[in-house]
């Protein structure tokens, strides 16, 4: 066996430890990943261009567009079954045999459906990309295989696209790019709760996404934080000393400080939270010569921990509403003109949901590459340069630390935020995607 299919194995055993080398896709280099690489990079072109999909309703659509990826080829792969009986859909079954199938042909279709209707309000022009990018796999697929089986898949894809989108249109998030601000919900009002904050003082979002379905079963009563520090405007209290300690920080930032703080910024021009995680996956998984079974295990589990890690922490925004750094600085330090590096997101500040989000990914990462796994991320290579970290526990921690070099967390915010994507991401890799029923 060539050292590339070896490696593919290899890392994908990481996932499921206990089961047999030859229950997991890879070293079938007929199905590279190409496919799913390009259509996860449409999402995230997407994302970036389309009005209303912020970090928290990319999270969703990252979610269900891995997991549609991974459904769409899932009956093609020896060994492995659906993932939607175990998060709450249900599994579509294909009709013949798998080598009736050109499975790749299954992912064009059912990402082109999804994606079309999951940004139904997006651009002409990226509605026209996204059907040049379908058409374009359409027609290297007619050279590699024949017609037949190349449309059994094309339907097969149509049907689990259109059985997905379906069931997500149930879970709460339906459509959220167009009800990002609820005018019925008012915010609670009283000594150190969250209010509009400077320069756009915007009504809060997404104020019951933490009531949304996950994919994990009670996910956010699972993993929420203790309460946060109690608050107080007494200059000797621990709730000033956590202020203090940001403002602090904020006097003397270095360089590198800005540059962490504006890598890692959820601002206009830059890839969102989400966005942002899963191009590092694409980049690793083209670094690491994954197969196309291999692509879709990884972007179905990173998907899944991401839009669940986002219900999560939102849940426990609205629950806390715990003011900005922004607010308890100008109104209680007295320090009338401080701002801080990237505006303030319009959502409560307990817990810091890009520590949350990103130590969900981490995890999953961790399971696929390796707890001391080195990368760069080459995302900005253009603007802040490429940053490198020994591991991606590394990755999660500074996503975090960037949100106090920001001015817009407390670091003990960051710290429960980063327990609690742990404890998303540890219940994700627990799915059982294998069957030995072949």
């Amino acid at each position: 066996m060539k050292l590339k299919s070896i490696l593919s194995l290899a890392i994908l055993i990481l996932l499921f430890s206990g089961c047999r080398k030859n229950d997991f896709p890879g070293g079938d280099k007929k199905n590279p990943a190409d496919v799913a690489n390009a259509w996860m990079q449409m999402q995230i072109r997407l994302t970036r261009s389309t009005a209303g999909y912020n970090s928290v309703v990319s999270n969703r659509s990252f979610g269900y567009a891995g997991i549609t990826m991974y459904e769409a080829l899932v009956p093609g792969i020896p060994g492995y079954r659906s993932l939607l009986p175990q998060i709450g859909g249900a599994a579509v079954a294909a009709d013949k045999n798998r080598d009736q199938y050109y499975w790749p042909a299954s992912v064009n279709a059912a990402m082109a459906m999804l994606t079309k209707s999951f940004f139904e309000t997006t651009s002409p022009a990226n509605k026209a990309s996204i059907d040049s990018l379908e058409a374009a796999y359409t027609a290297k697929f007619q050279t590699e295989a024949d017609v037949a089986k190349i449309q059994n898949a094309v339907d097969y894809g149509h049907k689990v696209a259109a059985s997905i989108f379906a069931w997500s249109a149930t879970d709460g998030g339906h459509q959220a790019y167009s009800h990002i601000v609820d005018p019925t919900y008012i915010a609670p009002v009283g000594e150190g709760l969250w209010v509009p904050t400077f320069p756009a003082f915007g009504p809060p979002v997404h104020p019951h996404w933490g009531d949304n379905r996950s994919f994990i079963a009670n996910i956010a009563a699972s993993t929420q934080p203790a309460a946060p520090i109690a608050y107080s405007a007494n200059p000797k209290s621990p709730f000033y000393a956590m202020v203090n300690e940001l403002y602090t920080i904020s006097l003397s930032l270095t360089h590198e400080d800005s540059t962490v703080a504006k890598f890692w910024g959820d601002q206009p021009g830059n890839l969102n939270v989400p966005a942002h995680a899963t191009n590092i996956l694409t980049q690793l998984i083209v670094k690491n010569n994954f197969d196309l079974g291999a692509a879709a295990v990884a972007y179905a589990l990173h998907g899944i921990a991401m839009n669940d890690a986002a219900i999560s922490v939102f849940k426990t925004k609205y629950q806390y509403n715990q003011l900005r750094p922004i607010t308890y600085i100008r109104n209680v330090m007295g320090y009338s003109t401080w701002n801080s590096v990237i505006p303030t997101p319009p959502h409560p500040e307990y817990t810091a949901a890009h520590a949350v989000v990103s130590a969900a990914s981490a995890t999953v990462l961790e399971k696929i590459f390796g707890n001391y796994y080195s990368f760069t991320d080459h995302t900005y290579d253009a603007t802040y340069g490429a940053r490198s970290f020994n591991s991606f526990d590394d990755y999660a921690k500074e996503a975090g630390r960037a949100r106090v070099l920001a001015g817009i967390h407390y670091s003990p915010s960051v710290a429960a935020g980063l327990t609690q994507g742990r404890k998303v991401g540890y219940k994700v890799v627990q799915l059982n995607l294998h069957s030995f029923n072949k």
